[in-house]
């Protein structure tokens, strides 16, 4: 679940606009593009990583390391690739257009607005291990795994790479460590599978009927491991590390707890915000504006 956190507060790392990538470009580059065009600061991916996690009600330690990483990756390519397309704006003396200069108080307002909202529903979201386990111990049947199931880390070839895929796996059996790394750097191209290589929890029937190979595979290789062959499945060809062997029954409350939070904070701040936003209409006499406007053309 911690990855559907990830996911969510990189969706939003850009939600502040203009201000990103922006501010804080002095101290250590983190990246610098060939032609040295482009830089990255890690001041400005310090603060972008601040800000997303604060959007989400979350700080550094909620997440993995491994997550901080991935994120602060995305970061440094969001921050890299909208410098260079302002560069190319700049080129084009967009800078001077009235649409650019014009807006900038509009931008700085959302920004600020966005702020003030997420440290309201930062002070009044927040989710005790105590909510989540009250959830759990009144659903037990949500958190029943229903058969057993794996989760495996995947590096994928076509059938015609075969003596690449070989090889890669020699290597990743060599640096067990490693194979995240080798994962990145050839799934890379191709469709439909997952960077990192890592998949959800997949029940074995389903894997059976889907991936029958792989379910052989597995068999008798435990959590951690990696498959000593390639195995193939149609016109694909598999390198495969188990990461998890998961037995059906209850699922422990650590291991669903923080998704249980998750899901409950995301309600609570929706709750929240509602309310926050309703009261700052009030407070600002903007409860009949749909009125008010009505006749604006």
């Amino acid at each position: 679940m911690k990855n559907k956190i990830k996911i969510g507060v990189l969706t939003l790392l850009c939600i502040f606009a203009m201000s990103c990538g922006n501010g804080g470009q002095n101290g250590k580059v983190l990246f610098e593009s060939s032609d040295k065009k482009i830089k990255v600061y890690e001041s400005e991916v310090n603060n972008e990583l601040e800000k997303g996690l604060f959007s989400n009600g979350l700080t550094e330690k909620d997440l993995t390391p491994e997550q901080i990483t991935q994120m602060k990756q995305s970061i440094i390519k969001n921050i890299a690739i909208n410098r260079a397309i302002a560069l190319k704006g700049k080129e084009q003396k967009l800078n001077k257009d009235k649409k650019y200069t014009e807006s900038q108080n509009i931008l700085q307002e959302q920004l600020l607005a966005n702020l003030a909202i997420f440290n309201e529903l930062n002070d009044k979201a927040k989710i005790s291990d105590q909510d989540a386990k009250n959830i759990y111990d009144a659903n037990a049947a949500n958190f029943t795994r229903q058969e057993d199931s794996v989760r495996l880390q995947l590096i994928v070839f076509n059938t015609s790479d075969s003596a690449k895929a070989n090889q890669v796996l020699k290597e990743a059996v060599a640096n067990p460590a490693n194979f995240t790394a080798y994962a990145q750097k050839y799934n890379a191209s191709i469709q439909g599978v997952a960077e990192n290589g890592e998949t959800q929890e997949i029940p074995l029937s389903q894997l059976e009927s889907r991936f029958g190979p792989l379910n052989e595979a597995i068999k008798n290789v435990a959590a951690g491991q990696i498959v000593n062959s390639v195995v193939t499945v149609g016109n694909d060809l598999y390198i495969v590390k188990v990461l998890e062997k998961n037995a059906k029954g209850l699922i422990p409350f650590e291991k669903v707890k923080e998704a249980i939070k998750t899901q409950l904070r995301n309600q609570k701040r929706q709750a929240e915000q509602q309310k926050f936003i309703k009261s700052i209409t009030d407070e600002y006499k903007l409860s009949n504006i749909d009125e008010a406007i009505k006749n604006i053309k």
